[in-house]
């Protein structure tokens, strides 16, 4: 496929335009429309003398008429933030929600509501915040139709929590926190330490994997890998093996019942995860080869016998490099890479990460092996971040469909960030 034919939905965007597997969902399908939400700025430009900043948009695709709607800007960013991207989802009587404006120690975002069902033009605010502080937040649909709320409160050395709402996300129930590394320190690190997490909904549709790697806010060092399951109707969180952990759980618990991988002083990011064939948490993440935050490798971690198996995948440029992992309708176990040459990149010193490529990899024997299916963009100069699925309404994905972002190199994307759509070899 020629590059011509490669075309990006939207331009103008912000540094993570399209955020990590941390936030989501950026994309949702409903009725045979794509829903996107990103952060832009098409008022800027190389030569302005206006603030880089990123905006809330929203854009339509249709898949029946082949057709993409004008982007709308909902909203305004009072500042740059990249943490300030927005989430959207749906509820019960059709009409779309929008959270944006999460990175504040004392602010929930802002809310918005659709006015009309299924229409983007109009939009009303919620004036009461879902909470005091919200960062990186995180929709999932539970099997009996509820939302789940789950994200970061108070800064750095905040807690994870979640809230559940009952009527489409106009109202939630309290938060409770979950995982707070400084809380009881035992030790003098521990008053630095917090978390980055990503989660799944579990394969049941009531519970939800919780992945998460060590912070030590003094350096914006991460390491280790940890996991806990979450009842979101008892509160309470387990172990891989069942065993309850007292809340909220600190770094000492974590480290004694949680860990999956103790990497040593290498680096880590938040995984990708997914339910393999029997049910079980499986992660996708770049670790550092040495104590260097590049170059790193993705690894593909599993349960295999009361033991978790450590698959080596691919190269990565950097631990901030972004990945996605889903399952076909067929059943095949797939991977999306970001990656490129590394030491080209390292030069560009990015902030947060990107590579030359998006790759496609297979699984062989449910990730025993893998094998690169094919590569599915690799233009002269540009550089790529996050691909992430296109999120059913209701849960669940749309098979086949790959959203991520790209901007011409070297350095940072500004607001040079392009997004684009992706569908089994198809640019839409």
């Amino acid at each position: 496929m020629s590059t011509a034919s490669i075309k990006p939905f939207a331009r103008y965007g912000t540094e993570k335009m399209l955020y990590d597997v941390r936030m989501g969902p950026q994309a949702v399908y409903h009725k045979e429309m794509i829903y996107i939400v990103y952060q832009a700025n098409p008022e800027w430009s190389k030569n302005s003398s206006k603030p880089l900043r990123g905006d809330p948009y929203i854009i339509t695709y249709n898949l029946e008429s082949r057709t993409w709607s004008e982007p709308i800007r909902v909203g305004k960013v009072p500042r740059r933030d990249h943490h300030f991207a927005p989430i959207l989802w749906f509820d019960k009587e059709e009409h779309i929600h929008i959270l944006y404006g999460c990175h504040t120690r004392s602010g929930g975002g802002t809310h918005l509501v659709s006015k009309e069902p299924l229409e983007i033009q109009e939009w009303k605010q919620i004036d009461r915040p879902i909470w005091k502080s919200i960062s990186y937040p995180r929709i999932l649909h539970l099997s009996d139709g509820r939302l789940l709320l789950y994200y970061r409160a108070f800064g750095h050395q905040g807690y994870w929590t979640y809230q559940m709402s009952s009527d489409g996300g106009y109202s939630w129930t309290k938060p409770r926190p979950l995982i707070d590394f400084d809380r009881d320190p035992q030790e003098y690190l521990d008053i630095w330490l917090g978390t980055y997490q990503s989660v799944c909904l579990a394969a049941d549709g009531r519970s939800v994997h919780v992945a998460f790697v060590r912070l030590d806010d003094r350096k914006a060092l991460r390491r280790h890998l940890y996991y806990a399951r979450l009842d979101p109707d008892s509160g309470q969180l387990y172990t891989i093996e069942g065993d309850r952990l007292e809340l909220p759980v600190n770094r000492e618990q974590a480290d004694e019942a949680c860990k999956v991988w103790d990497t040593g002083m290498r680096h880590t990011n938040m995984p990708a995860i997914l339910n393999d064939s029997d049910g079980q948490p499986c992660f996708l993440m770049p670790v550092s080869d040495s104590e260097k935050p590049w170059p790193c490798t993705y690894y593909f971690i599993r349960r295999y016998r009361g033991e978790w198996i450590l698959t080596p995948v691919t190269k990565a440029n950097s631990k901030w490099d972004g990945c996605m992992l889903r399952r076909s309708e067929d059943g095949e176990l797939l991977a999306y890479l970001v990656t490129g040459d590394q030491e080209r990149i390292h030069a560009q010193n990015l902030e947060y990460g990107g590579g030359e490529r998006l790759e496609e990899w297979k699984a062989i024997d449910e990730g025993s092996s893998w094998e690169k299916k094919r590569t599915i963009i690799s233009e002269p100069g540009m550089l790529y971040n996050n691909p992430k699925p296109v999120e059913l309404s209701t849960g669940g994905v749309l098979d086949g469909f790959v959203v991520f972002y790209g901007w011409q190199g070297p350095g940072n994307n500004d607001n040079r960030g392009m997004a684009y759509l992706w569908h089994e070899g198809e640019w839409l």
